[in-house]
């Protein structure tokens, strides 16, 4: 079956019930949607039905960037005003408007918001009472950081309706949340240095820009295949629903 969109909630299924199988402890989220799944059918409305059991389960990471955004709501939201300033110092630096103290100064603001989610981590304990491993924090720290230069992370995020980790790219050191450059000590580069690093670093981003879009071009087609999928699934519920009454009146 087709994976369903947990940010594109279609008429009919009841988003508010949609979106709190993602706040639920992650061993609770199958049995909790497959529950909503059964109303659904019960009620008459199958192809809601098909896009809930659609709903992908979180992975651990995942999980634990969920909570972290619905639990922590203030430094959530700190999170994503340094993710969106970040992206705009490095923007207006590429355009040669910007300034390297600016995107050192927003990728510091950047680092400390994760810095701070990160360290809430462990205390999101699962049912058992266990805290993440450390190689799911390494995670969940690195989907943090994708948010400042993901669309699709700081979407998902946004709402905290995450389904796997994501890795930061696509501003440079930066982007992988690596600490920024130290201030002073370094002689000033030549401008024709300066120039050649600011060309180099926007064709960077050109080539970085036509992948975003191949990916969004490619998601769009996905997407449409997943409705045919369903729509193609409702047109086999039907089918079976027919012959069913045809069989019980025999």
């Amino acid at each position: 079956m087709a994976h369903s969109d947990p940010l594109d909630v279609p008429a009919g299924v009841p988003a508010e019930r949609a979106d709190a199988l993602y706040g639920l402890a992650l061993d609770e989220f199958t049995p909790a949607r497959d529950a909503l799944v059964r109303e659904l059918r019960e009620a008459g409305e199958r192809a809601a039905a098909t896009w809930v059991k659609g709903l992908r389960k979180p992975s651990a990471a995942a999980w634990a960037v969920n909570q972290l955004a619905r639990t922590q709501k203030g430094d959530a939201k700190r999170l994503l005003a340094a993710g969106e300033k970040l992206r705009a110092a490095h923007e207006r630096l590429l355009s040669g408007k910007g300034d390297a103290g600016r995107l050192r100064d927003a990728a510091e603001r950047e680092s400390e918001a994760v810095r701070k989610l990160r360290a809430s981590a462990p205390g999101l304990l699962d049912r058992d009472g266990h805290a993440p491993s450390p190689a799911t924090l390494d995670k969940v720290a690195q989907t943090l950081h994708a948010v400042a230069v993901d669309e699709r992370a700081r979407a998902e995020f946004a709402c905290g309706r995450l389904t796997r980790e994501h890795r930061a790219s696509g501003l440079g050191p930066l982007g992988a949340g690596a600490p920024a450059p130290r201030r002073g000590g370094a002689k000033k580069r030549p401008s024709a240095a300066r120039e050649r690093e600011a060309q180099k670093a926007a064709r960077e981003r050109e080539r970085e820009r036509e992948r975003a879009r191949e990916i969004r071009e490619a998601e769009r087609a996905v997407r449409e295949a997943e409705r045919e999928a369903e729509r193609a699934q409702r047109r086999l519920d039907d089918a079976t629903s027919a012959l069913e009454r045809a069989r019980a009146r025999r």
